[in-house]
C-alpha cells in the first residue's frame, strides 16, 4: 500500500535556484503523479529543473541557467501538462510537442524511474483505463525529475558536457570494435574512454 505521509505537494516560493531535496523526493513525484499538485505547481517544478528561474517579484522567466539545447528550443518556459485540460490540436499541439521533447532527453535505462524509485513506496502504477492525457503527462515529468534528480541534478553544465563527450567516444570507439568484430565498451562517468570497461 502506498506510503504518504501528506498529500501536501512541496514547492518552494524560491524559483530563482534549482530544486531541493524535499521537492525532489519519491513522495513528491508521487503527489505530482497522484494530482495533490495543481498543473501550474507541477511545471513551475520542472522548469526550476530545467534551469529556468524567476527573481522574486519578477513576472518573466530567464532561460540563461537551462540547458542550452533546451533554451534554444524553448527561450520561455513551455507548458509540459497541459493546464487548460483542452485537448484540440491548435489549443494542445504545442504543449504535447513539448511534453514529448522532455521525454525525448531521457536515455532508455531511465524511462522505468517511477518504477524503480515510487514502487518501493507502494505505487504501482494505473490501469489503461485509468489514464487520461493529464495523468500520462505528470506521470512522464515526474520520471523526468526523476531521472534529473539521480542523475543532472547539482551537476555543473561542463561537468554534463564533459559525461557527454564521453559518450560519443565510448561510441565512436565501439563503431570501430563492432567492424573489427571484437568486444565493445561501457562509458563510466569519470572515467576516460580508454580505462571504460568491456562488456
Amino acid at each position: 500500500s502506498l506510503t504518504l505521509d501528506s498529500e501536501v505537494f512541496v514547492l518552494n516560493s524560491d524559483t530563482d535556484s534549482e530544486p531541493s531535496a524535499a521537492e525532489l523526493s519519491n513522495e513528491n513525484m508521487l503527489r505530482v503523479i497522484l494530482g495533490h499538485a495543481t498543473d501550474e505547481e507541477v511545471n513551475t517544478l520542472v522548469w526550476k529543473c530545467l534551469g529556468y528561474r524567476r527573481a522574486e517579484g519578477a513576472e518573466e522567466w530567464r532561460a540563461d541557467d537551462c540547458f542550452p539545447k533546451w533554451r534554444e528550443r524553448f527561450p520561455a518556459p513551455p507548458d509540459l501538462v497541459g493546464v487548460t485540460r483542452q485537448y484540440s490540436k491548435d489549443i494542445d499541439g504545442p504543449v504535447l510537442k513539448a511534453n514529448q521533447a522532455l521525454v525525448r532527453t531521457v536515455p532508455m535505462e531511465h524511462k522505468q524511474s517511477i518504477k524503480t524509485h515510487l514502487r518501493p513506496i507502494g505505487f504501482n502504477g494505473f490501469k489503461m483505463a485509468e489514464l487520461t492525457p493529464n495523468k500520462t503527462r505528470r506521470a512522464q515529468c515526474a520520471n523526468w525529475m526523476l531521472y534529473y534528480r539521480e542523475n543532472l541534478w547539482g551537476v555543473p553544465l561542463e561537468e554534463l558536457k564533459r559525461r557527454k563527450e564521453l559518450e560519443r567516444n565510448v561510441e565512436a570507439e565501439n563503431l570501430n570494435l563492432r567492424m573489427e568484430g571484437k568486444a565493445i565498451k561501457q562509458a563510466i562517468a569519470g572515467v576516460s574512454p580508454k580505462d571504460s570497461t568491456n562488456i
